[in-house]
């Protein structure tokens, strides 16, 4: 069944990208010249602590991969897709080679009436990352897979005042049946009004409800109360937050599951000068919504999960050092609050990164990144670990 799942989930992808290469294609003749993108990538690393245990187990592991996108305009739609296929060998754990594969197609959408709205599904698979959310003392293979469609609807988009609703399903799987309590299969939908008094300020509240099941019977429904908010103080700041109140309780009377309270994201842009661009974020939420939170596109390892609560903080830089080379910093600490049965604990996650990426050409980059990741654990449910890791990476794109 898990070979099955996989299958059908990357024929399902690879389905979704060929439909918008096809779409985008026939629309070419009125749309923007060179659309398309393809290409290849290559990296190498090494990491000092692979299965992120208290015991240490490093390695060296080498990938090679391909690139291929598109982003179209037709009309008042706009088109697009993404995706890259990787293959990645480890020099002595080779029972963990595995091929992981992230693939994106959505189309944003306009009509008559004022009418718009976004429909997108990406699909992704990848080795588990152990340290992000694992409490389990494992060193077998686990290959993720993970499944999101998100669908958003506007009547009103250039009024005062609109309407919106939006559905979200998501679905996450893993290979190693250690790990089937984490399997999640997720359904949302909410509806709101947004109001937009200035050109700068635009404000939001909505109704939301969730219905989520893990595995082994350990079902829920989530209650919300949303406010939302964007402002542009100045033109190089820019402040996005939710804020929310609801309750989340258990259909099979897991008391774990069950949580009454505020959650919430903060997000913060600002941009000192033209070569200097500070992306801080902070959330607060369940484990099933942190499960999916990448903040600022660190990509720093998974957090959540199955986590009562998380708190995440967040903070991404970059800087232009000349119009070839770019630095790279980004720091995460992320504190969850675990509960099994009448027993607590709690963890915390810290990582830091540094990295540089050189463009030789308009379209090829060489770029190499260091990190550090701790991790330091009270109560039941968590362990402590320590990791490094050191990696370069080489990619070219045709367009």
């Amino acid at each position: 069944m898990p070979h099955q799942h996989k299958r059908s989930s990357l024929m399902a992808t690879l389905s979704a990208l060929a439909a918008a290469l096809a779409l985008s294609w026939s629309g070419s003749a009125q749309a923007d010249p060179n659309p398309y993108y393809i290409g290849a990538s290559t990296s190498v690393g090494y990491d000092s602590n692979v299965f992120r245990l208290p015991k240490a187990v490093g390695d060296t592991s080498y990938s090679f991969g391909l690139i291929g996108g598109v982003d179209q305009t037709i009309g008042r739609q706009r088109l697009y897709a993404s995706g890259t296929v990787r293959d990645t060998r480890f020099v002595d754990l080779k029972q963990l080679n595995y091929t992981n594969y992230n693939a994106l197609a959505g189309v944003d959408w306009q009509t008559l009436y004022d009418l718009s709205g976004t429909l997108s599904y990406s699909s992704a698979q990848s080795l588990y990352n152990y340290g992000g959310t694992s409490t389990i003392l494992s060193t077998a293979k686990n290959i993720e897979n993970r499944d999101e469609i998100i669908a958003k609807g506007r009547w009103g988009a250039s009024s005062l005042l609109s309407l919106d609703t939006s559905y979200t399903h998501r679905k996450l799987t893993y290979s190693d049946p250690a790990y089937k309590s984490n399997a999640l299969d997720q359904n949302g939908w909410s509806v709101g009004l947004t109001y937009k008094p200035r050109a700068l300020l635009t404000l939001g509240t909505a109704l939301r409800y969730t219905r989520g099941k893990y595995q082994l019977s350990r079902d829920f429904d989530r209650y919300d109360v949303d406010l939302t908010g964007t402002w542009v103080p100045t033109g190089l700041s820019s402040v996005t937050a939710r804020l929310s109140y609801g309750t989340r309780k258990s259909r099979n009377g897991v008391s774990e599951l069950d949580f009454t309270g505020t959650t919430g994201q903060l997000s913060w842009l600002y941009q000192p000068t033209g070569k200097l661009r500070f992306t801080s974020t902070f959330s607060r939420d369940t484990g099933a919504e942190s499960g999916f939170f990448n903040p600022n596109g660190l990509q720093l390892g998974n957090i959540g999960d199955t986590s009562r609560l998380t708190n995440t903080v967040s903070v991404n830089s970059t800087y232009n050092l000349t119009a070839k080379i770019q630095l790279n910093a980004a720091v995460l600490v992320s504190n969850r609050s675990l509960k099994f049965g009448s027993a607590d604990g709690n963890d915390t996650l810290r990582t830091a990164s540094l990295g540089a990426s050189y463009a030789i050409l308009r379209n090829a980059n060489l770029g190499c990144s260091v990190r550090r990741e701790t991790r330091s654990a009270s109560g039941v449910g968590s362990y402590d670990f320590r990791a490094s890791s050191v990696s370069c990476s080489a990619q070219i794109a045709l367009q």
